[in-house]
């Protein structure tokens, strides 16, 4: 697990790039403390806290939207089916990205994001037992990536940002990488690292022969 988790690491951090990581936080950070002194302004203190979720759940996919657009990225807002929500899609080599308020308690249950949380069906055979020989498709070669960013109440309510991979349940997660992880990967020599995938099936390969060897 620990190769796969500095595998997806290091991949994220070689697509994204350092500028978009820079971007992410900067922006982030600007809408959070827009958000913290609108509701205080404008807003009685028992409805601060809902205000403040709501504006930051929309402030999360127009920010990961725009960092991405600036640093280059394929980055796309289409709308959900009936409801017309926007929400945010970042197209990479290795993964479809997308953005949640981690406090959310709606987001697991929209359609798009459990139709991208089944590109991590090839992942679930790891947890929670490496050894079962059970196999999921591995043609599609992309993984499911969010960025999930949570109101950290210590900091002023600033955002504190984590990229994840979900189970494809979306119920809880195999990976979950903090900013400054993939910010410190991203400051390594710029020599592509492997796909995580290319590393899961050579995992699995290595799990199915252990097991017809036992």
């Amino acid at each position: 697990m620990r190769e796969l988790r500095t595998a997806v690491m290091e991949r994220i951090a070689f697509e994204v790039g350092p500028d978009f990581l820079s971007r992410l936080e900067e922006k982030l950070s600007a809408a959070f403390k827009a958000s913290n002194d609108y509701s205080r302004g404008w807003y009685e203190p028992s409805q601060q806290a809902g205000a403040r979720g709501k504006m930051q759940k929309e402030h999360i996919s127009t920010e990961i939207y725009r960092a991405a657009l600036e640093s280059g990225l394929n980055a796309d807002m289409p709308k959900t089916v009936p409801s017309g929500y926007c929400f945010t899609k970042i197209t990479l080599p290795s993964f479809i990205m997308g953005g949640t308020r981690v406090e959310s308690k709606h987001w697991k249950n929209a359609n798009y994001a459990k139709v991208m949380g089944r590109l991590n069906d090839k992942l679930d055979p790891l947890m929670p037992d490496l050894f079962r020989t059970e196999r999921h498709d591995l043609t599609e070669e992309k993984i499911f990536l969010v960025v999930a960013v949570a109101e950290n109440q210590l900091k002023n309510n600033q955002p504190e940002i984590h990229f994840v991979v979900p189970y494809s349940s979306l119920e809880g997660y195999h990976f979950k990488l903090s900013l400054e992880e993939v910010r410190q990967a991203a400051q390594q020599p710029a020599t592509e690292p492997m796909s995580p995938v290319v590393v899961l099936k050579k995992r699995l390969d290595e799990a199915e022969r252990g097991t017809k060897e036992a």
